[in-house]
């Protein structure tokens, strides 16, 4: 099945559906139709809250000074192992 693509610009009825008569050339075969749509930029809650949050955010923390500068005493992996088995 080869694939095409079909674009199509139209305005929703009263009852919010979209009436389509797609013309495909193709007659008396299976065919899979594929619908995609956009709206129109609007300002949703959830980008408000996004926004919002993303306002608020930390910025991301540089952790490279602080690279080799603790000292173990034992094996992190020995000691995170000897931790869990207290629980």
């Amino acid at each position: 099945m080869s694939n095409q693509e079909i674009h199509i610009q139209t305005h929703t009825g009263s009852d919010g559906m979209v009436h389509l008569d797609i013309p495909t050339g193709i007659i008396d075969r299976d065919i899979e139709l594929k619908i995609s749509f956009a709206t129109p930029e609007q300002d949703l809650p959830q980008d408000r809250e996004l926004e919002e949050i993303l306002a608020h955010a930390k910025p991301a923390s540089n952790l490279a000074e602080y690279a080799g500068t603790i000292t173990l005493t034992e094996d992190p992996l020995t000691f995170q192992k000897n931790i869990r088995s207290e629980w």
